[in-house]
């Protein structure tokens, strides 16, 4: 029985750190899980300043989130300018085809 709540605490542990990683969230969650347990005497002595540690951790993890979410816009916005100029590039072929009487319009180079 000691085994199996062993396994499953572990099991939980495992999980939970996974899902930490994916939320760039190890760090703080380590913190809050060692700090307590393991320096509990400077813990409770200064609170204050180890929940502000805490907090700064968190904060420093949200800006990261923040950073990421900027950048993938950043590149989605520029995507979408790329492919508007590809898209005016073919209007401005077909425009100057039709009036050269014609013809083929070259989209070649307008591939990726």
């Amino acid at each position: 029985m000691l085994y199996f709540l062993f396994g499953a605490a572990i099991l939980l542990l495992s999980i939970l750190f996974r899902l930490a990683a994916v939320f760039r969230l190890s760090i703080p969650l380590l913190y809050a899980l060692v700090v307590p347990t393991l320096f509990s005497g400077w813990y409770y002595s200064h609170q204050a300043l180890a929940e502000g540690i805490w907090y700064a951790m968190l904060a420093v993890a949200l800006l990261s989130w923040v950073y990421s979410l900027v950048r993938k816009i950043a590149a989605l916005v520029e995507q979408r300018r790329y492919e508007k100029a590809k898209e005016e590039i073919l209007i401005q072929r077909v425009l100057e085809a039709s009036r050269n009487g014609g013809g083929t319009v070259r989209v070649d180079d307008l591939q990726d």
